[in-house]
């Protein structure tokens, strides 16, 4: 079964940064929810606001943003005018206008007047209902988002570390044995492609729990140290195996993206991956023999630039001609140089050593 997706716009995710536990404004959201208050926060500047029309009335206050000034403005009826750096309250008890041509299916009149004025300025709105003590977010044409309880971010980025736990350990099983047979020198199209789709719901998992830990802000720190750890040099492990397996002439960094936007049936179809290798209709996988170029193994030698392994590789052109140059070929490539070509000969040579006492991590 695949993972659900989860995968925020950008200026959405960026709103909930601003929002995140830790942070001032919303410590003053929560002192208005402890209250039982409601309030209508606009993230814009004021400027705009005016020359679009959309404010009248209130009162002008130009004051430093603190969370207990946003909570004693709150309680009167009015919207609240805040600077997009949060730096500044410019209004407050003002009336929003937004245009009221503008669709939204909120029924609330809070909730429609911050709907629409995202949607007119592209601004953060944030909406916090008294009756029913819920933030919404409104960020442009997004919304409504609605924050949720630490809690149950917590437990929801907790499940997707699982998830993503048992998706690197299945990568781990399937680079081992990839490994294997670069070195026999037998790789099917069939395992490329199934390695391809692992990685790609690794990364949107790891997307997804990113996601979660913009939205925890203070309280997501374990998180994301959990996340590093499991995802660590997964990003390169993917590039260099698409370098190694694409199609000649085919570029994989649009392979990479098509790949990014691929529903979950098509990254279960084998035959999608295929062609957007460039392999086009090559009937059954397992059968259909790769020659790996490279990048895989030479990744694994310690501190060799990116640069220098395409030079070996353009030089070589396969992990076959890598593993049949001698120290001497290896010294004659640019940027290699004797210690380097010693560094990367006996590295590659281990990894060798590794496969056939099956050892290879």
């Amino acid at each position: 079964m695949s993972p659900a997706r989860r995968k925020l716009p950008e200026e959405l995710s960026r709103a909930l940064e601003l929002v995140a536990p830790g942070t001032e404004l919303r410590e003053g959201i929560e002192n208005i929810i402890r209250a039982h208050n409601g309030a209508l926060i606009v993230i814009s500047s004021p400027e705009k606001l005016e020359r679009l029309g959309i404010i009248s009335g209130g009162m002008k206050i130009e004051i430093e943003f603190a969370p207990m000034r946003l909570y004693e403005l709150a309680k009167m009826d009015g919207a609240i005018v805040v600077s997009p750096d949060i730096s500044t309250i410019h209004y407050a008890n003002v009336q929003l206008n937004p245009d009221p041509n503008l669709e939204s299916r909120e029924t609330g009149m809070r909730h429609r007047a911050a709907n629409r004025t995202a949607k007119q300025t592209g601004d953060l709105v944030i909406a916090v209902s008294e009756r029913r003590r819920v933030v919404t977010l409104y960020q442009g044409p997004y919304g409504p988002h609605v924050l949720e309880d630490i809690g149950v971010v917590l437990n929801k980025a907790n499940s997707a570390l699982a998830t993503l736990d048992k998706f690197t350990r299945r990568l781990r099983e399937e680079a081992r044995i990839l490994t294997v047979h670069e070195y026999d020198g037998a790789v099917s199209l069939r395992e490329v492609v199934a390695a391809i789709s692992t990685f790609e719901y690794s990364v949107r998992i790891a997307e997804e729990i990113e996601a979660y830990v913009r939205e925890l802000g203070s309280e997501g720190r374990l998180v994301e140290m959990q996340l590093e750890e499991a995802f660590y040099r997964v990003p390169e492990q993917y590039d260099a195996l698409l370098k190694d397996y694409v199609q000649e002439g085919v570029d994989v960094g649009e392979v990479r993206k098509r790949l990014s936007q691929l529903s979950p049936e098509q990254l279960s179809d084998p035959v999608v991956i295929t062609e957007l290798l460039g392999y086009g209709s090559v009937g059954q996988t397992e059968d259909f023999l790769l020659k790996p170029r490279g990048y895989r193994q030479l990744a694994q030698v310690p501190r060799l630039p990116r640069k220098v392994a395409e030079n070996l590789i353009r030089e070589f052109g396969s992990l076959e001609g890598l593993l049949e140059a001698s120290e001497a070929e290896l010294d004659e490539v640019e940027g290699v140089g004797q210690a380097r070509a010693r560094a990367i000969h006996r590295g590659l040579e281990r990894r060798r050593a590794l496969e056939t006492n099956g050892e290879v991590p």
